[in-house]
């Protein structure tokens, strides 16, 4: 059966790029680890990112340079040398291929992804490659590799591994919900994707992965949207605490000059007249401020209690 699978149309949107390549930059340059290691990252690689996995040979076409280096030193590592070439493709720069039809079969063999009844390609996340927590990590990375985004940090957060297989999806999904990674799926335009929306969590991800810079710089991207978020919080509250009371003295005015108008200041009672002066005479304080102003100073409480006898005098 043919395993060919067109992930072409798959590409970074532009508004993740620059974060995403940062991320695949950082788990490129991080150490691979054991030969263990190399193969179960190598099986993340292939099964989310290769365009072509057969008994014969394999395939990868990329636009990230460094998708392409991660293909060709692991690669390299298990023992076999890519051939690489640029195109001059619109959405593919990079194309990868390892063709060898004894070797290629054992190393699909090895991962477990060869159907030795009829020598169809098993796409399934393998217990036998994923047995240790640090090839768990490095299929993981390998996933991500292939078929992985994370939007910027300054935007949203959204974390995604992309697949058009939806036992494929599941199965890795179960994965890190296994390393307490919450997950969720989608259905998107006949491709499965496996989310996360959650700072915290993409964070300690890209700390499980290695991608330490990328950590830092998302948590610091995330306290400066807290700090702005707080201080925009704080100025629109100020600011609807300064549109009360100034309609509140707006309305308190005109309550007293209409009083002044039909029965005038002086008919009322003296500490309701005092109140009434200090208002018409400092339209823009607040109730806290005219208390102030008076001797001895009142409270709040008390120069409202007063204003809503002026604003009933004459209802």
């Amino acid at each position: 059966m043919d395993g060919a699978i067109d992930n072409r149309k798959y590409t970074e949107n532009t508004d993740v790029k620059s974060f995403s390549r940062m991320v695949k930059e950082e788990i490129f340059r991080a150490d691979i680890g054991d030969t263990c290691c190399a193969m179960a990252e190598f099986s993340g690689l292939l099964l989310f990112g290769a365009q072509r996995i057969q008994k014969d040979g394999i395939r990868i076409s990329t636009e990230n340079p460094d998708v392409m280096g991660c293909f060709a030193e692991l690669a390299r590592i298990l023992g076999f040398e890519a051939s690489v070439k640029q195109t001059t493709e619109k959405s593919v720069k990079y194309i990868a291929e390892v063709m060898d039809t004894v070797r290629v079969a054992q190393l699909l063999y090895d991962l477990n992804l060869l159907d030795e009844s009829d020598g169809s390609i098993k796409y399934h996340v393998s217990h036998n490659v994923v047995k240790k927590m640090c090839c768990k990590r490095a299929f993981v990375r390998g996933a991500f590799m292939g078929a992985g985004t994370i939007s910027d940090p300054n935007k949203n957060y959204n974390m995604e591994i992309v697949t058009p297989r939806p036992e494929l999806c599941e199965e890795a999904a179960e994965l890190l919900r296994s390393l307490e990674f919450e997950c969720k799926i989608i259905n998107r335009k006949n491709k499965y994707v496996i989310y996360i929306k959650n700072s915290d969590r993409i964070a300690d991800i890209l700390s499980f992965l290695g991608a330490y810079k990328s950590q830092m710089e998302l948590l610091n991207i995330k306290i400066e949207k807290e700090i702005r978020n707080d201080l925009n919080r704080t100025a629109n509250s100020e600011t609807s605490n300064l549109i009360k009371t100034i309609n509140a003295s707006v309305e308190q005015i005109q309550a007293i000059q209409k009083i002044d108008k039909l029965v005038g200041l002086d008919n009322l009672p003296d500490e309701l007249r005092e109140i009434a002066v200090l208002r018409l005479e400092n339209k823009d304080l607040s109730l806290s401020e005219l208390g102030n102003l008076l001797n001895p100073p009142l409270t709040k409480s008390g120069v409202n209690h007063r204003m809503k006898k002026i604003m009933n005098y004459n209802k």
